[in-house]
């Protein structure tokens, strides 16, 4: 938490020394995880089923480098303000013995949070081309829900979880890389392949009859970013980001 509050004041101070800020909207699509050791990637009592999540929201990123703001590589930091749904169906098989495949439940966990990633991003050919981004995440449960999506048995006994069960702020790393591409001197789009993993242990200890197992967060997908620029550089010097790239090809 400190480490977070640290990185977000550096934000603060830094971005008026920023030579762009850049603001806009993002919306991501993922498949997400609800990782447990008591839960199995193949057939067993209880199994992952693939699950998809999705999240919307606003950014916000400066961009700064030494060398002056049409040099090669630019770097700077990124906020982001997410409304997110993360989604777990599980399969589960009743019974002694080996599982039936055709005796079963499914149901699905949905938790809903506000998710805040800062993180250090790169972008070496000058925001037109790759980008890599990096660092950690803070999130705020909202929500949870548990629903009972197929039934193969009568009256399965589907876990009754509520927000109680869950731990109200985690914390996660987050790492991507993608193209970011620049329409004008003021539009661009960003998309990105962007995963997380959650360090902190989602659940409180929900069932004390039972071995306990740490739960974790864990999703990778697409993220999509459009962004409106405010440049702050001279442009007398500079001449803008085609400029950049017509001399930047000359000397490749």
């Amino acid at each position: 938490m400190r480490l977070y509050l640290l990185l977000l004041i550096l934000f603060v101070l830094n971005s008026s020394k920023a030579q762009t800020f850049h603001v806009g909207v993002n919306s991501a699509y993922s498949a997400s995880f609800l990782f447990n050791k008591s839960i199995s990637t193949a057939a067993a009592d209880t199994e992952y089923v693939f699950t998809g999540s999705s999240s919307f929201g606003i950014t916000s990123a400066f961009y700064f480098d030494f060398g002056g703001y049409y040099h090669r590589k630019i770097y700077g930091i990124k906020l982001e303000t997410l409304f997110a749904n993360h989604n777990q169906n599980m399969r589960v098989f009743p019974g002694e013995g080996a599982p039936d495949p055709n005796v079963f439940y499914k149901y699905k966990i949905k938790l809903n949070f506000i998710d805040v990633p800062l993180l250090f991003t790169l972008c070496s050919t000058h925001h037109q081309g790759v980008a890599f981004e990096i660092g950690p995440q803070i999130s705020f449960l909202q929500n949870v829900n548990v629903k009972l999506s197929e039934s193969r048995v009568d009256k399965p006994p589907i876990p009754i979880l509520t927000k109680s069960n869950f731990q109200n702020v985690s914390f996660s790393g987050v790492i991507g890389l993608g193209i970011f591409y620049s329409f004008s001197e003021k539009l661009a789009l960003s998309t990105t392949i962007r995963g997380g993993y959650g360090f902190s242990d989602l659940t409180r200890n929900i069932n004390l009859n039972q071995k306990y197992f740490p739960t974790h967060r864990f999703w990778t997908g697409i993220n999509v970013q459009f962004l409106y620029k405010f440049n702050k550089y001279n442009s007398k010097r500079n001449k803008g980001y085609k400029y950049y790239l017509k001399h930047s090809r000359r000397q490749g």
